[in-house]
C-alpha cells in the first residue's frame, strides 16, 4: 500500500491517467464511509489515506483505499443522518429549499419560525447555485463550501443541529480537496447517487 500523496506528485501522462482512475473508488469509498457506515474520519489529510492496488484478471489495475488512524472519528444522530443526506442529495439535486425546510422541521430546537419570515429565509438560504449546465463535477462545485455555508444560516436562525456535523463537514471538505486533486472531472452526481438514493 502507498499513501496517496504519492499519487498526487506525479504529473506525467500515466500518473495523471492512475490518478483518473483512482479518483472513482476514493470517492466512493468516501461516501461510503458517510452515508453507508455512519463513520466519518475526523483527522483526515492525505498522510492517513493509503492505496493498495490490485491485477485484476484481465490485467487492470484494481485500487483500495484505507483509511489509517481513525482514533478521532464521529458518527451522526439518525435525525442529522437525514439532513446531511438531504443536504449533499440538495446539491447534486441543486434543491436546496427544501433540504432547509426540512432541516427546520426536524430541528431538535430551532427560533426561526418565531421570527416573522424566519422560515422562508432560513430555507432560501440554503439554494445553491446551479452548476449542472457545467456538469457537476468536483471542479464546478464545492461542496465542503456549501456545506459551511448551512452551518452558518444553522448559527444565524439558531437552528440546533448535531455538533459532529461540523466535523463532518470540515472532513468532506478534505475530502472533496483530495477528490478534486485526483480527477476534477469527477462526476458527482454518478457517484453519489447511489449512496444518497440508499441503493449502496
Amino acid at each position: 500500500a502507498r499513501p496517496i500523496s504519492d499519487y498526487l506528485e506525479d504529473d506525467s501522462v500515466n500518473g495523471l491517467k492512475e490518478r483518473r482512475a483512482l479518483a472513482g473508488t476514493f470517492v466512493r469509498s468516501a461516501l461510503k464511509m458517510v452515508f453507508t457506515d455512519n463513520f466519518v474520519h475526523s483527522d483526515l489529510h492525505p498522510g492517513n489515506v493509503f492505496v493498495r492496488e490490485e491485477k485484476t484478471k484481465r490485467n487492470e489495475t484494481k485500487y483500495m483505499i484505507t483509511f489509517l488512524d481513525a482514533g478521532i472519528a464521529t458518527s451522526l444522530q439518525p435525525n442529522d443522518r437525514k439532513n446531511l443526506r438531504d443536504l449533499f442529495k440538495a446539491v447534486v439535486l441543486n434543491d436546496g429549499y427544501t433540504a432547509g425546510a426540512l432541516m427546520i422541521e426536524r430541528a431538535r430546537f430551532e427560533r426561526c419560525s418565531s421570527i416573522p419570515g424566519g422560515k422562508e429565509k432560513f430555507a432560501s438560504g440554503v439554494q445553491f447555485h446551479d452548476r449542472r449546465k457545467q456538469g457537476l463535477t468536483l471542479g464546478a462545485v464545492r461542496i465542503g463550501t456549501l456545506l459551511a455555508k448551512v452551518l452558518d444560516l444553522c448559527r444565524l436562525y439558531q437552528v440546533e443541529i448535531d455538533p459532529a456535523m461540523s466535523s463532518i463537514v470540515i472532513s468532506m471538505m478534505v475530502l472533496e480537496g483530495l477528490g478534486r486533486s485526483l480527477d476534477p472531472d469527477l462526476n458527482l452526481i454518478k457517484s453519489a447517487i447511489p449512496f444518497l438514493m440508499g441503493k449502496v
